[in-house]
């Protein structure tokens, strides 16, 4: 058994990251590799440092693991040093690299390709919403816990969105109640709601066509005093994706020609698409429009409940026309 020299893993969801990369360091373990150098890269990292230490192992130096964490993608100082620095790496010079979620254009990129041409790259993705359930069952028969299927769901509900508090309430259950079956009525007794919705995610929802669990995460967003700007930026951008390829189609194209030369994953395009052929163009005009009336609203120029308007907005993109029923 021998590991690669280099080893990316790319991820948003801590837990999957924080799995990969123990039984990747557990692995150099067992390989004999017990020296680690712990890299938390910040903006104004001295790579100068880090590349003078690597280039200055002896003869008779121990096998190093490099563990670098980037909690945001490199910059250019960063790009240049890691494709020099990955050059020293070898059977006796490990590097362990981890990166937040790549986007498909990063990963064209000439200092990535540089970097991942000799690597082992592992991208990790949570489960989707509809694979939640299974996800929760599958973890609980390897953790011990029997749980029913009431409880599944339940405890699905209550942690959607954050993979780490589902194992936490996992490892929680099972210090408490081992090798017993765990009943909905306990699962409402001990767990906490710890859901934890990404913009992101609340947005596809209503692309898809699922108002109500977008509103509901909404809802938690409300809840947990998250800034509406943030929610409204990204809410724009979506409808100004629909409202440019809705306009393409007056031009004859279809929605995924229309959609060919952006970055977005073909999942993406799907979601824009399919909203896209629920509203005729006059609605995502109208709501674009909308949109400007809400960035005057959140500074204060505008009157009017900010939660509300982001709440119909969604249960428009859903499908439901509350503005410009006669559009087209």
């Amino acid at each position: 058994m021998s590991l690669p020299a280099i080893n990316i893993i790319a991820s948003d969801e801590p837990l999957l990251v924080m799995e990969a990369c123990d039984k990747l360091i557990l692995q150099a373990k067992q390989l004999g590799v017990h020296e680690r150098k712990i890299v938390d890269v910040v903006d104004k990292y001295n790579w100068a440092e880090l590349l003078a230490d690597s280039g200055s192992l002896s003869l008779f130096a121990e096998t190093k693991l490099t563990d670098i964490r980037f909690s945001k993608m490199p910059n250019k100082e960063a790009q240049s040093a890691l494709v020099a620095l990955l050059q020293s790496a070898d059977n006796e010079n490990l590097f362990l690299i981890r990166f937040p979620k790549l986007e498909k254009r990063q990963k064209t990129t000439k200092w990535f390709k540089a970097i991942a041409a000799n690597a082992t790259l592992q991208e990790l993705w949570p489960p989707k919403a509809y694979e939640f359930v299974g996800w929760i069952k599958q973890r609980a028969q390897a953790a011990g816990v029997n749980l029913s299927a009431d409880a599944a769901q339940m405890l699905a509900e209550q942690t959607e969105g954050n993979l780490l508090a589902a194992k936490q309430s996992l490892d929680k259950l099972n210090l408490l109640y081992p090798q017993q079956l765990i009943e909905l009525d306990l699962i409402k007794a001990i767990i906490s709601d710890n859901a934890r919705y990404s913009i992101f995610l609340c947005l596809d929802e209503a692309l898809s066509g699922k108002g109500e669990r977008a509103v509901r995460m909404l809802k938690k967003f409300q809840q947990e005093n998250l800034p509406p700007i943030s929610i409204l930026v990204n809410l724009t951008r979506e409808i100004e994706l629909c409202h440019n390829t809705s306009m393409a189609g007056l031009n004859g194209q279809n929605p995924m020609q229309a959609l060919a030369k952006t970055f977005l994953w073909d999942s993406k395009k799907r979601l824009i698409a399919s909203a896209v052929s629920r509203l005729p163009p006059g609605v995502w005009q109208k709501l674009l429009i909308r949109c400007a009336f809400l960035d005057r609203l959140v500074k204060g120029q505008e009157k009017g409940n900010i939660w509300q308007e982001l709440e119909l907005c969604l249960w428009m993109i859903a499908g439901q026309r509350i503005w410009g029923r006669r559009a087209n």
